[in-house]
């Protein structure tokens, strides 16, 4: 597969960021997430289906599971993932109902394209990265973003992290801080903003991600995160994300955290 883009990608539990120079236009394909794109340098193109045709955006959110392609040679461009069944997922598709591709206004999108722009431009730590997509993505659905502050589950959290490679139940984390499996589902959805499987799949997938583009191999990587093969890793990567590992180049991985409801 020809590498689409190079840049840098940042990950969370429950989405990423994906932040970089475009260069050959994707293929037309689908993915669980749900994407939020800007065009940093210029407008990007996306169209929508096999017969869509290309049009123009500063800013587009691209509904979970919609066909789609997106071109925008030699630009900087920057796509936010997010996980549509967490809080600021289903706010996101609430505000922006409709199917394919949805135009994101752009007085609300140049503010944030200009902030990543800057901070990308200029080098910025991870960190900062991530808090400028987080906001956006946060200011899009609405609402304010929050620290994740329940003890409990910021304990789940770091077990969680910490045994990528073991099999892990919803009852294993529940016995981990002293709650039954109803009531710690409940509470971590409530306080992570994202069911517990679907926050499990994410960290497993981005930690994967994470050690393959830092150089492991990809079967090591797909081992050391409860996937079958590199195969699998792959299947999984193209699933959420609508992309092979392969065709993205990136110059800087960040650790996995979570996604702050």
């Amino acid at each position: 597969m020809n590498v689409t883009g190079i840049g840098r990608v940042i990950f969370w539990a429950g989405g990423s960021l994906w932040i970089g120079t475009a260069y050959s236009p994707s293929d037309l394909h689908a993915h669980h997430a749900m994407q939020f794109s800007m065009g940093l340098s210029a407008p990007l193109e996306l169209k929508s289906g096999a017969s869509g045709e290309w049009s123009s955006y500063s800013g587009a959110l691209v509904q979970s599971d919609a066909q789609h392609a997106f071109r925008a040679p030699g630009k900087t461009i920057a796509h936010i993932f997010c996980e549509p069944e967490s809080v600021v997922g289903r706010r996101l598709a609430q505000r922006f109902s409709g199917m394919g591709i949805i135009p994101v206004p752009s007085h609300e999108a140049d503010p944030i394209a200009a902030s990543l722009r800057v901070a990308y431009d200029a080098g910025a730590p991870d960190e900062d990265l991530e808090q400028i997509a987080l906001d956006g993505l946060f200011a899009l659905a609405g609402m304010t973003a929050a620290q994740v502050t329940d003890a409990r589950v910021s304990r789940a959290i770091a077990h969680i992290r910490e045994r990528l490679a073991d099999e892990l139940t919803l009852q294993d984390m529940a016995d981990s801080v002293g709650l039954s499996a109803g009531r710690f589902r409940h509470l971590f959805a409530t306080v992570s903003g994202i069911p517990f499987r679907v926050f499990l799949l994410w960290a497993r997938l981005n930690r994967a991600l994470e050690l393959g583009f830092g150089g492991t191999a990809w079967t090591e990587a797909a081992h050391l995160t409860r996937f079958a093969d590199s195969a699998h890793l792959s299947r999984t990567c193209r699933r959420m994300y609508g992309i092979a590992p392969s065709s993205i180049r990136p110059e800087v991985t960040n650790t996995v955290t979570a996604l702050r409801a």
